[in-house]
């Protein structure tokens, strides 16, 4: 892997390089995603899934598959710190960015179905102990982080994330379909998935060297980057498939992947990251990072308790408190 984090001139490629980088890997995630949410739901289409069950399961999984591929290799390179950004900043995007600007396109359901213990339940348990865990052990003496075994930990739960899903299969009555996107036999849905992923693996790779080498231009932290432009990149493919989504009357969709991707974000990703190198908090506002997702991801109960709606209003006031979370960030 380059050496973006040595900061001398031989080491880094020149800003130009660098956006031209960022720009192709946007491209390739956002052609990726749209290749994946096409194939994905002709794919479940065919097995009988419901929408919501279908962006929990399928469409989650591929689109978490950017964070995971860039926070491998950001780990393996030593980059810890735009690891823990991508991970948090995702979260954060996916329900602030991506259910505000989706609200925009038409307001969002908070089905009753996702308070089954394989939905937001599920995802409570997993943020509160993605906050818990590194004050437990943490790394090495008083470095609050996700140890090698906290990573086990977080891996541990996407078994059990996949057992009560499939317990769960049915948790979404006929609240919409998707009777309005192309039906296609396995093989030709199966290979755009493949497609979709390779895209979505080989554009998160591309924005990460792009977006890194960034960061040392504009004199940013590996966090702030990866809280802000790589946390974004990567959840293109959520915020595509989310307005997609509600364009085609499956807003169902749209929450079921906020929701899995998420899951995944916090188990198979943090997890695995942590696993391949340990991850250290940020010394500059990582538990205020955490705690922003927590606030957010409790926010998405009583939306569900109620049966509400995301309204458009509603939808601006979660794109205005994303937009403070990166502003916050990129200050301190």
């Amino acid at each position: 892997m380059i050496a973006l984090l040595d900061t001398s001139d031989d080491s880094i490629i020149s800003w130009q390089l660098a956006s031209l980088l960022v720009a192709l890997g946007v491209l390739g995630l956002v052609i990726g995603g749209h290749l994946l949410v096409s194939g994905a739901v002709s794919v479940a289409k065919r097995l009988g899934m419901s929408t919501l069950m279908i962006g929990l399961t399928i469409v989650a999984l591929g689109t978490s598959a950017p964070e995971l591929a860039l926070n491998v290799v950001a780990a393996a390179g030593g980059e810890t710190g735009l690891a823990f950004g991508n991970v948090v900043g995702s979260n954060i995007a996916n329900i602030a960015l991506v259910l505000g600007l989706t609200a925009l396109v038409a307001p969002i359901p908070i089905p009753r179905a996702t308070l089954r213990l394989g939905g937001i339940p599920w995802l409570i348990y997993l943020t509160l102990l993605a906050i818990a865990l590194p004050w437990f052990g943490g790394i090495s003496g008083d470095v609050p982080g996700y140890a090698r075994w906290a990573g086990i930990v977080l891996l541990c739960c996407v078994p059990l994330t996949i057992l009560l899903w499939h317990r769960d299969h049915r948790l979404e009555e006929a609240h919409g379909d998707v009777d309005d996107m192309p039906e296609r036999s396995l093989l030709p849905s199966s290979l755009l998935v493949l497609a979709g992923l390779v895209l979505l693996i080989a554009g998160g790779r591309s924005t990460e060297v792009g977006a890194v080498t960034l960061a040392k231009w504009m004199g940013l932290s590996e966090a702030v980057i990866g809280l802000s432009i790589v946390a974004l990149a990567t959840s293109l493919p959520e915020i595509v498939t989310s307005m997609v989504a509600a364009r085609k009357g499956v807003p169902n969709l749209a929450i079921g992947t906020v929701i899995g991707s998420n899951v995944f974000n916090l188990s198979l990703v943090l997890g695995t990251t942590s696993i391949v190198s340990p991850v250290a908090l940020p010394e500059a506002g990582g538990m205020i990072d955490l705690f922003v997702m927590g606030g957010l991801t409790l926010a998405l109960l009583p939306m569900a308790l109620t049966g509400r709606r995301i309204a458009k209003s509603e939808g601006v006031v979660l794109l205005i408190i994303w937009a403070a979370a990166i502003t916050l960030s990129i200050l301190r």
